[in-house]
């Protein structure tokens, strides 16, 4: 069930809302467990057995971990909590990845190839896992007791707004929400304006950035072109932004409702100054479980620079292979690594002396061209590309339509994501903070968003979100 399908507009949220004000504080934690489960068993029936199993046994460990005194106990019942689910992660999302890259070695090498191997990807296995692996850290760090009760730990795993795509929650930023929370109709309405955004942002700019996309990214290196690659490059930078971050508003919108308080997951990435800076604000939730939970564990800043540039670099290739199995995730990984290490090594300082416009669009290309590769089905399809790109090719390429619709997306996203680069728009700000009308007026936009989002919804295409696939 998507957030964005009829299903869950008109019937499972609003239903789910009605009954959970409805209850007793004491039966509202149950009841989401129970409405979790469901909302990830309408599209993920086989799976939903091996989250609660495997979620029983983080839960059997987490208290045996908090419980043990000897440290090498400890030590071996955290790596058996990661090892379980770095295990669940592995086969479902690498298995088939690594036998077909084993049986290309076998072939290249005259020998019997395996069979191949297909397994499902379950929805959000990504997001499921690391935060699995995030409470058995922190109850291992003594960062805070572990879940009171096995409806507490589903609660924190399976809770339906951040289900399938984040943001990834640490343990310890939730911990004390779980047990206790009282929603004020501030956080409703705040909550249901954020949602509505999200849903605006994934249906009007994300879905219609897609059409253009799907159509450039599908031509052959011969109809491509010079301006259709920078026109699907663009429209892919925006698309894979108001995807993500409508999913993320409309995730924790829908969590403030219930009394959460999720934290944010972007901060206007693409005015960023700096690659290390771009990580600062894009997908914040992921850059940040990288840093506490596999950077530092590494060494962090306080071991020699060029292990420091090593660890660094290691950690963005996994974050490309968590992306996905695949190499073009992998060589993306390699190309976002490697331009933090030269940020570390020269770039960061050498910047200081140019204009911060100059910093904002040298960002912006190099993220540009990292998602290229991001998008790319193959290494023969980011090359050629790329060549179009640069303009290598003696091709002209076909000429790409772009309806009213894709045209007036592009402006309104470009807007939406340099405007905070800009002195007017503090000046924007100041005057609609001090306006006596701004909630209502800020509702009622929104209610505008959700009469066209919706009118949308029913004459297009159906469109999941992209990091579902995750």
């Amino acid at each position: 069930m998507l957030f964005n399908s009829p299903i869950f507009l008109f019937a499972f949220a609003p239903l789910f809302f009605v009954i959970y004000f409805s209850l007793k504080p004491s039966l509202r934690n149950p009841f989401i467990v129970a409405s979790s489960i469901a909302f990830y068993a309408w599209g993920e029936p086989s799976f939903i057995g091996v989250v609660l199993f495997s979620a029983s046994g983080d839960w059997f460990i987490g208290n045996a971990l908090y419980l043990a005194n000897r440290e090498e106990k400890r030590r071996w019942l955290l790596v058996l909590g990661i090892c379980l689910n770095i295990g669940i992660l592995a086969y479902f999302k690498y298995a088939g990845f690594f036998v077909d890259n084993l049986n290309d070695l076998l072939f290249n090498l005259n020998l019997t190839p395996f069979p191949a191997m297909t397994v499902a990807l379950p929805i959000g296995v990504s997001f499921i896992v690391f935060e699995k692996i995030t409470y058995l850290v922190d109850i291992y760090r003594r960062l805070g007791p572990p879940a009171s009760s096995i409806t507490s730990y589903l609660l924190y795993v399976l809770l339906f707004p951040k289900l399938l795509a984040g943001p990834i929650v640490k343990y310890h930023d939730i911990c004390n929400q779980l047990r206790a929370r009282t929603p004020q109709l501030e956080d409703v309405t705040e909550g249901l304006l954020r949602f509505l955004i999200g849903l605006g942002k994934k249906v009007l700019l994300a879905d219609t950035m897609q059409e253009a996309v799907d159509q450039v990214f599908g031509l052959s290196a011969a109809d491509l072109g010079t301006l259709n690659a920078w026109l699907g490059t663009v429209c892919f930078t925006l698309q894979i932004y108001f995807d993500f971050t409508g999913y993320s508003d409309m995730a924790i919108g829908l969590a403030r409702m219930m009394g959460f308080r999720l934290l944010e997951n972007f901060n206007r990435p693409y005015i960023a100054t700096s690659i290390t800076e771009f990580w600062r604000r894009w997908h914040i939730s992921l850059s940040t479980w990288i840093r506490e939970y596999l950077y530092i564990p590494l060494g962090g800043n306080r071991v020699p620079a060029w292990r420091m540039y090593c660890n660094l670099w290691l950690c963005f290739v996994l974050c490309g292979l968590w992306h996905g199995a695949s190499w073009t995730f992998v060589l993306w990984g390699v190309f976002h690594g490697t331009l933090l290490i030269v940020d570390k090594i020269w770039w960061l300082e050498a910047q200081k002396s140019l204009p911060r416009l100059l910093n904002v669009l040298t960002t912006f290309l190099l993220v540009m061209f990292g998602w290229v590769v991001f998008r790319a089905e193959s290494f023969d399809q980011a090359l050629f590309y790329f060549q179009a790109l640069l303009g290598l090719t003696s091709s002209e390429g076909t000429f790409i339509y772009l309806g009213n619709n894709v045209k007036a997306a592009m402006a309104a996203g470009l807007l939406i994501c340099f405007l905070p680069a800009t002195p007017w728009l503090e000046r924007w700000k100041s005057a609609v903070v001090a306006w006596p009308w701004k909630q209502e007026c800020q509702l009622g936009l929104a209610l505008v968003l959700l009469v066209i989002s919706v009118a949308k919804i029913s004459i297009t295409t159906f469109n999941p979100f992209m990091y579902f696939r995750f």
